[in-house]
């Protein structure tokens, strides 16, 4: 039986090594935040748009883009990364009054692809007074929403995480059931007299 329970002991021990690996493995790079935020209004149109996320990003894969309703890219030159931060100039022809749309790609140090987007509304107008800023009691928005992909751990990790564990306990079991099997055989030929 010592056995039988050493061999279910490393299964659990690897198994368990496995499962913290693959949640580590799913906190990948997001956006923690932006400016303009996430849902925000602005009185002027914005002439630099910066992205922050949670890790360094590689400068060579690095895509934002801001649209409008007519599909244009706003966006002038090519943006400037300095580790997690991301800054894209804006064109200054950018319409006032109406909704943006900023989608990026990056790629993080590790070689994960990130994806997202968020909106930020331009409400000035030539003259008019910006818009009133939000009440001091509510907290400002800052972050973006997170692309799915780079959740910490998604549901399609945990179900592989579920499934892996209910298989290292079924081989974990075979392997138990077996040695014990193999051990009883033992001990009968064991005991067997021996032949005249």
């Amino acid at each position: 039986m010592k056995a039988v329970a050493r061999t279910i002991g490393v299964a659990l021990v690897v198994l368990v090594c496995w499962a913290s690996g693959a949640g580590s493995a799913g906190a990948h790079t997001a956006l923690a935040s932006s400016d303009p935020a996430n849902g925000a209004n602005v009185g002027t149109a914005p002439t630099v748009v910066t992205l922050t996320f949670t890790e360094a990003i590689n400068p060579a894969f690095a895509n934002v883009v801001i649209s409008g309703d007519d599909g244009r890219d706003w966006i002038s030159g090519s943006p400037l990364v300095a580790g997690p931060e991301l800054r894209a100039s804006v064109s200054p022809d950018l319409p006032r009054g109406g909704v943006y749309t900023v989608g990026y790609r990056v790629v993080s140090e590790d070689g994960h692809p990130v994806t997202g987007s968020f909106t930020f509304t331009v409400t000035g107008v030539p003259g008019a007074a910006a818009p009133p800023s939000p009440s001091a009691d509510a907290p400002p928005s800052t972050a973006a929403e997170p692309p799915v992909s780079a959740a910490p751990i998604g549901s399609d990790t945990r179900q592989s995480i579920i499934t892996a564990a209910v298989a290292g306990l079924l081989v974990g079991a075979v392997i138990a059931f077996w040695q014990s099997r193999r051990h009883r055989r033992k001990d009968v030929r064991d005991d067997d007299p021996p032949s005249p």
